[in-house]
């Protein structure tokens, strides 16, 4: 089941790079792939020496610092304009990890399973899969040189201690689109696909015509039973209606 998948591809992650990436829907035919990562994934490797290791530390740094920040809570906000936009700040990053976090493993990934709703053609949902990455490493390669040229211009507020936004901010972006491409990539050239049915899935997509209640727990039910307790968050963040 899909416990003994994540435990078979958090165990042989030493030697063969296993996962597993979910083509949820969205909405009546609209899907986007999900990944969630085990908890004992984010440590990675150690950090090498030089810029490059200290670049490698403060990222990941940043990154459990945004995925961490606690939520306000009425009467308890942060009082100075500074503080408040590294609260927004953080927040921002925590959605953007959530987004690319599958194109980051991807990079070392040798293998992954494509769980699809069982109600969906494989060929189809392959097709879609990929051209996404396409988009995906398209987009990312164009916007690491468009937010490096803004690191370089905020390098002397990155570099002063303290909640600076600016560092926060680009240095998380840079690095980030540079690891999405990187991973679009492999994914497309480097990673041995194979695609299973998932009920689960399909029974998710049925719940997206509920009303709020009865959607909210069928969705529950659903993460809980392919065990990804985020996805019930990333599931409305993506299915919300813009303004």
């Amino acid at each position: 089941d899909a416990l003994q998948r994540h435990q078979n591809s958090t165990a042989h992650s030493s030697s063969y790079s296993l996962m597993d990436v979910y083509f949820v829907p969205i909405g009546r035919d609209r899907f986007e792939c999900y990944y969630e990562a085990p908890d004992d994934e984010e440590g990675g490797a150690e950090d090498s020496p030089g810029v490059l290791g200290r670049w490698k530390a403060r990222f990941r740094g940043q990154l459990r610092d945004a995925e961490h920040e606690p939520q306000p809570v009425a009467g308890d906000e942060p009082s100075t304009l500074l503080e408040r936009l590294k609260g927004r700040s953080m927040r921002w990053i925590a959605e953007r990890v959530a987004e690319q976090r599958l194109l980051w493993r991807l990079r070392t990934a040798d293998a992954a399973t494509l769980h699809i709703p069982d109600d969906v053609d494989a060929v189809e949902a392959e097709r879609i899969m990929r051209e996404s990455m396409r988009r995906d490493a398209d987009r990312h390669r164009g916007l690491v040189a468009l937010h490096a040229v803004l690191l370089l211009l905020a390098l002397p507020v990155a570099l002063v201690p303290g909640p600076n936004v600016f560092g926060y901010l680009f240095t998380f972006t840079v690095t980030g689109h540079f690891l999405a491409w990187r991973g679009a990539r492999r994914g497309l050239v480097g990673v041995r696909w194979d695609v299973r049915p998932s009920r689960e899935l399909a029974t998710l997509r049925g719940a997206l015509s509920l009303e709020p209640g009865a959607r909210h727990a069928r969705i529950l039910e659903v993460s809980e039973q392919l065990h990804l307790p985020r996805l019930p968050v990333w599931v409305k963040r993506m299915t919300a209606p813009t303004a």
